[in-house]
């Protein structure tokens, strides 16, 4: 009976060192990134719709590339990956949406001067 009591005693250590080292295994994951997945998804469509493509294009399909990678690294359980991208692709759209701004108001600056310069010429005409 002695021998059954310890072999009892045994399989419980054992079972309860497994549970202790699963749980362990559990905690160390990385949390999906939900967050992230979300805030990047939209950063993107905003620079998609942002006439990105014309201003800033390698920065807008950066952004689309690195939010597929999350998606796939998401799917695969990698977390801390899948997060990491997404940050990146938040980031890479937010950077296309700043240069397509810069740019428009860099035309919208130029066409002011054009106009400027045109009034100023008809300023210093003489008059008949």
């Amino acid at each position: 009976m002695g021998t059954k009591a310890n072999i009892s005693r045994t399989s419980t250590g054992v079972l309860l060192v497994a549970l202790v080292l699963g749980l362990g295994a559990c905690s160390s994951m990385p949390p999906q990134p939900n967050t992230a997945m979300i805030k990047a998804q939209s950063a993107v469509a905003q620079a998609q719709n942002a006439d990105t493509r014309q201003y800033a294009a390698m920065d807008l399909n950066s952004a689309v590339t690195k939010l597929q990678a999350a998606t796939d690294a998401n799917s695969k359980r990698d977390y801390k990956q899948a997060n990491y991208l997404a940050e990146e692709a938040q980031v890479d759209a937010q950077l296309a949406m700043a240069k397509a701004q810069a740019a428009k108001s860099e035309e919208a600056a130029a066409q002011l001067r054009k106009s400027n310069q045109a009034l100023r010429s008809q300023i210093n005409q003489p008059i008949n």
